[in-house]
């Protein structure tokens, strides 16, 4: 029997969706309290697809040097767009179309149950390629 010669067209998959985790740890993990833990710790990304933010305590997010996000409208994400008063996790942010191959590296704020606030600046880095 002869083999077909038709191909059949594959539909592209759709964008891909992420959540980066953030914990502030408390008296009870094992390296003590106060220390950020993330994950993925390193995020690879595509244009079109979106990222959330969640954390285990009132955060910020801010990309100090320029945001690969834009919002609903196509226009580009503030610096410190991510942002909980409370234990949630963000609206999720699209990779903008025309956004650079390259790293983007952000700072990350949380607040302890006791109120004091704490500054991660050497988190992970978000990578869209």
């Amino acid at each position: 029997m002869a083999k077909s010669s038709k191909k059949t067209a594959s539909m592209p998959s759709p964008p891909a969706n992420y959540t980066v985790n953030i914990k502030l740890t408390d008296n009870t993990d094992p390296n003590g309290p106060n220390n950020f833990n993330y994950a993925p710790g390193l995020l690879n990304v595509h244009r079109g697809e979106t990222v959330s933010f969640t954390c285990n305590r009132p955060f910020t997010v801010a990309f100090v040097y320029g945001s690969p996000f834009v919002t609903a409208g196509n226009n580009p994400v503030p610096m410190s767009t991510f942002a909980k008063d409370a234990a949630a996790t963000t609206d999720p942010a699209t990779v903008a179309p025309d956004a650079d191959f390259q790293p983007y590296h952000y700072v990350v704020t949380a607040t302890d149950a006791g109120g004091k606030i704490h500054i991660d600046a050497g988190c992970p880095t978000i990578v869209v390629g």
